[in-house]
């Protein structure tokens, strides 16, 4: 009991420093906190205000952590900039509430969380640090679940034995956002250590990570290299295997780069100092594997984010190789989260451009485009055609902006096609339509009841859909796009479509691979 209540008060203590080291960070934590309750308790939709803060907050505490480390001498600075960063994230959220937003958002996010890191390691040996602060994460984790799993017993023996509440959800949800992000948080920001203090970690955890998943990790490194020799002896090379695994190599390479050192043992300070040129046959061969993804199917977003992963594993690759300070890497890390996120070289627009890029050069070897001018009815070779197929599907599924080049093509006899070329059978006919309910309003004063369905919800229209369906032409799903496609049952039910996907057989007259949803109102 003396070592519980010994515990708690070494936890208040810590909560009581944090508060006096970063008291604007714990004064904008508790605004997040009261407005996400309210937002709970009162259902009104306050996301935008709780983004806006938490950028403010990161803001805040990055402002506190630089005063503390005497990069700059304002501490009034921090609540100044937080207010402004939130008034004006809030502003662009209301106006302009889009994926370029929340990427830039997330981007500048990360560029933070990299110059903290960058704060931290600035005048600090690369030892223990990452260790401290990972372990202190599992603390806090193992402190705050215990806390939460005895408060949540307590609420559900109140709850069925005592007093029923109506939304025990949302005791659950305030529950959950005080002790894990209030508390939790604040416990976790008394662990990050001051200037010039050492920090430790404890023998347990080094045996753990910094010995036993270490060996687990060259054993990886092992099977890495017996796939690159079976590649090399069969000179052939398997499609999609070999990326994630060295996306996970490069991963760990980083978190043993920053844990590790000499004092953990031989193999350890040897791959301090020369894992990274362990990793670059690895490397060498998954880029290799993606230029081949990348010469079939063009870069989309998911490749263009694990080419940006994989350049900043190589940036602290070459922070070994060159002997360089660490806190370099976090600094590329700020300006390569910036560069692609809130730039014309973002996510969406890098790859959509070249996509297009590929779709022209398609068209134009096909004898499908001349001059910029579009020729319909080209007959294009098979090859041709399959590249001009490929860049479309991933164009009109993707985020960001399109070219008016490809609003025109969409529309065109070339692309209409494409729906029938999938199936590599002229006699079938897809189908594909689907709108945002967000942005749409619908007259609901004549019905008395409104539900959410979908095709194995309501069998009994399952027939007269199907009519309904087969009437449906796939080359008016702009029209259908553009307004509300709806459907009004025998017995006077209407149903509002959000999403239509099917095949129909021409031959069989039977609809395939059907699937839709929407809102029944009755």
């Amino acid at each position: 009991m003396n070592n519980l209540m010994e515990r708690i008060q070494k936890a208040s203590g810590r909560l009581q420093d944090c508060i006096r080291r970063f008291p604007f960070s714990f004064t904008v934590l508790c605004i997040i906190t009261a407005t996400v309750t309210c937002m709970i308790l009162t259902d009104e939709d306050l996301s935008k205000l709780t983004v806006s803060l938490i950028m403010g907050g990161l803001f805040c505490f990055l402002i506190e952590l630089s005063y503390e480390y005497e990069i700059h001498r304002k501490r009034i600075l921090a609540p100044v900039i937080a207010f402004i960063v939130t008034l004006l994230t809030f502003l662009i959220l209301r106006e302009h509430e889009n994926e370029y937003v929340y990427t830039a958002l997330g981007g500048i996010g990360v560029a933070v969380v990299s110059l903290l890191a960058y704060v931290l390691y600035k005048d600090r040996e690369n030892r223990y640090l990452f260790s401290h602060l990972m372990k202190s994460a599992f603390i806090v984790w193992i402190f705050t679940a215990v806390i939460l799993a005895g408060f949540s017993v307590c609420i559900a023996a109140f709850h069925f034995l005592i007093f029923h509440f109506d939304d025990l959800w949302k005791i659950y949800s305030i529950l959950f956002l005080l002790v894990l992000g209030l508390f939790g948080i604040t416990l976790f920001l008394s662990y990050v250590p001051r200037p010039c203090e050492e920090v430790s970690v404890p023998a347990v955890y080094r045996t753990i990570i910094h010995k036993a998943l270490f060996y687990i990790y060259l054993v990886l490194i092992g099977i890495l290299y017996l796939y690159i020799i079976k590649i090399i002896l069969t000179w052939q090379m398997p499609v999609g295997k070999l990326n994630w695994f060295g996306c996970f190599a490069l991963l760990f390479y980083v978190i043993f780069y920053l844990s590790v050192d000499e004092t953990d043992g031989k193999m350890q300070g040897l791959f301090k100092t020369k894992g990274a040129c362990l990793l670059v046959p690895v490397l060498a061969i998954q880029l290799f594997a993606i230029v081949i993804r990348l010469n079939a199917y063009g870069l989309t977003t998911a490749r263009f984010m694990s080419l940006i992963l994989i350049a900043l594993a190589v940036g602290f690759m070459l922070s070994a190789m060159l002997k360089f300070h660490v806190s370099g890497c976090f600094l590329f890390i700020a300006v390569i989260a910036l560069l692609f996120s809130c730039t014309p070289l973002n996510i969406y627009d890098v790859p959509n451009r070249l996509q297009e890029k590929r779709l022209k050069d398609a068209l134009v070897k096909g004898g499908a485009l001349t001059d910029g001018v579009l020729n319909e009815d080209a007959v294009m070779e098979l090859q041709y055609l399959e590249d001009a197929k490929s860049a479309y599907d991933y164009l009109r599924y993707s985020d960001g902006k399109k070219s008016s080049f490809f609003e025109t093509f969409k529309k065109s006899k070339i692309a209409k096609s494409f729906s029938d070329y999938a199936y590599d059978d002229k006699n079938i006919r897809s189908f594909y339509y689907s709108i945002d309910f967000h942005k749409k309003q619908f007259d609901i004063r004549s019905f008395s009841a409104l539900q959410l369905v979908s095709q194995q919800d309501i069998p009994e229209y399952e027939e007269e859909l199907k009519v309904f369906f087969e009437s449906l032409d796939p080359e008016k799903i702009d029209v259908y796009e553009q307004n509300i496609l709806e459907y009004t049952c025998s017995d006077g039910t209407k149903i509002i479509f959000e999403y239509i996907s099917y095949s129909f057989d021409e031959d069989s007259k039977t609809i395939e691979s059907l699937y839709w949803n929407g809102i029944m109102l009755r």
